[in-house]
Protein backbone atom coordinates (compact mmCIF):
# COMPACT_ATOMS: atom_id res chain seq x y z
CA UNK A 1 0.00 0.00 0.00
CA UNK A 2 1.30 3.44 -0.89
CA UNK A 3 2.23 5.59 2.09
CA UNK A 4 0.00 8.50 1.09
CA UNK A 5 -3.03 6.16 1.16
CA UNK A 6 -2.35 5.52 4.86
CA UNK A 7 -2.88 9.13 5.94
CA UNK A 8 -5.91 9.67 8.20
CA UNK A 9 -6.45 5.91 8.47
CA UNK A 10 -6.27 3.48 11.35
CA UNK A 11 -3.18 1.30 10.88
CA UNK A 12 -1.80 -1.76 12.67
CA UNK A 13 1.91 -1.27 13.45
CA UNK A 14 4.37 -4.01 14.39
CA UNK A 15 7.38 -2.40 16.06
CA UNK A 16 10.58 -4.33 16.71
CA UNK A 17 10.23 -6.25 19.99
CA UNK A 18 6.55 -5.36 20.54
CA UNK A 19 3.16 -6.91 19.81
CA UNK A 20 1.11 -5.30 17.00
CA UNK A 21 -0.62 -2.06 18.06
CA UNK A 22 -2.97 0.34 16.27
CA UNK A 23 -3.08 4.08 15.74
CA UNK A 24 -4.21 6.69 13.21
CA UNK A 25 -1.60 8.21 10.91
CA UNK A 26 -1.97 11.99 10.79
CA UNK A 27 0.94 12.88 8.51
CA UNK A 28 4.40 11.75 7.49
CA UNK A 29 7.75 13.35 6.83
CA UNK A 30 11.10 12.06 5.58
CA UNK A 31 11.88 10.07 8.77
CA UNK A 32 8.54 8.88 10.14
CA UNK A 33 4.87 9.32 10.97
CA UNK A 34 2.90 11.55 13.31
CA UNK A 35 0.29 9.24 14.85
CA UNK A 36 -2.67 9.80 17.18
CA UNK A 37 -4.33 7.57 19.74
CA UNK A 38 -5.06 3.90 19.58
CA UNK A 39 -3.03 1.37 21.52
CA UNK A 40 0.31 2.55 20.09
CA UNK A 41 0.45 6.19 21.27
CA UNK A 42 0.71 5.40 25.01
CA UNK A 43 3.59 2.97 24.30
CA UNK A 44 5.79 5.67 22.74
CA UNK A 45 7.94 7.77 25.05
CA UNK A 46 7.03 11.26 26.21
CA UNK A 47 10.03 12.63 24.28
CA UNK A 48 8.09 11.83 21.09
CA UNK A 49 5.08 14.01 22.00
CA UNK A 50 3.81 17.17 20.49
CA UNK A 51 2.43 18.15 23.94
CA UNK A 52 2.61 16.18 27.21
CA UNK A 53 -1.19 16.01 27.57
CA UNK A 54 -1.73 15.01 23.90
CA UNK A 55 -2.08 11.53 22.44
CA UNK A 56 -0.16 12.66 19.31
CA UNK A 57 3.26 11.02 18.99
CA UNK A 58 6.09 10.78 16.48
CA UNK A 59 7.13 7.34 15.22
CA UNK A 60 10.38 6.88 13.28
CA UNK A 61 10.37 4.53 10.26
CA UNK A 62 13.36 2.65 11.72
CA UNK A 63 11.21 1.37 14.62
CA UNK A 64 8.59 -0.20 12.30
CA UNK A 65 8.91 -3.89 11.40
CA UNK A 66 5.69 -3.86 9.32
CA UNK A 67 2.36 -2.06 9.08
CA UNK A 68 -1.00 -2.56 7.42
CA UNK A 69 -4.19 -0.57 7.14
CA UNK A 70 -7.21 -1.91 9.01
CA UNK A 71 -10.30 -2.88 7.08
CA UNK A 72 -13.02 -0.30 6.65
CA UNK A 73 -15.44 -0.39 9.56
CA UNK A 74 -13.01 -2.04 12.02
Amino acid sequence: MKRERLLNRRVIFKLHGMDPLDSTILKQDETGYWIRGGTLAPELGQSNCSLPESDVRYLEFTRIEWLRATRAGS
